[in-house]
């Protein structure tokens, strides 16, 4: 079969079984990858030089191994599951108390990236979703872990102490939102963000989400 009439899940699943033999051994030449996966020599070498432009695999000499794409893309697997792990009973503990919105985000770069979202009949009125990325400095939790980051503080009248400690109150209309960013360890931020209608914001808020960030943060460093 050509690669242009491949179907993608064929491609996929070509591509899963030459990266498997990278789990025994730290490399392997063409040879030793078409011996090993069964496939034809010109085939392995087709799929090896098209891993190698994208940075899946690397290459040196006649050796190849996992490439700088597949290494960082392991170590935030790794990253986000330990976070998300640790946050999760504090994520639950905390809708549950206030009946919100409650979300769970990573800084990564000047981006921001959701690893969890958990909020009852709200939830659906919120535009977020896990996965998804967004310019952190659009968001309550991005600008907490910006601020966090860079050691500096949002001025507002409204939560000064709050946000001295490492969270911001970002109002809007119908939805409010506070987050409250935390060391994940590893040189990782990350933050605790609780939204709702406007008005509907318990009293202490602020404080049942910093608590909520600092106990995760406990956990993890």
């Amino acid at each position: 079969m050509s690669g242009a009439s491949e179907s993608p899940q064929s491609v996929l699943g070509r591509v899963t079984l030459l990266l498997e033999p990278f789990r025994t051994a730290e490399g392997l030449t063409l040879t030793e990858l078409a011996q090993r996966t069964g496939f034809p020599r010109s085939s392995t070498h087709r799929m090896l030089l098209q891993l190698v432009k994208v940075g899946w695999i690397s290459r040196t000499g006649t050796t190849y191994r996992l490439g700088p794409k597949m290494i960082e893309l392991g170590a935030l697997a790794r990253i986000h599951d330990r976070i998300h792990k640790a946050a999760l009973p504090a994520l639950y503990d905390l809708q549950t108390e206030t009946g919100l919105v409650v979300h769970l985000a990573v800084l990564d770069g000047e981006d921001l990236l959701y690893l969890e979202k958990i909020g009852g009949r709200w939830t659906s009125e919120m535009p977020s979703h896990v996965g998804e990325r967004r310019p952190a400095d659009e968001t309550a939790a991005g600008i907490a872990m910006l601020h966090h980051r860079d050691g500096s503080h949002v001025h507002s009248s409204e939560a000064d102490a709050f946000l001295a400690s490492g969270g911001v109150v970002r109002g809007g209309n119908p939805v409010r939102c506070i987050a409250a960013a935390f060391d994940a360890g590893d040189g990782e931020i990350a933050a605790i963000a609780l939204a709702g209608a406007q008005g509907r914001l318990p009293e202490g808020a602020s404080r049942l989400v910093r608590d909520a960030a600092d106990a995760v943060s406990a956990r993890l460093i």
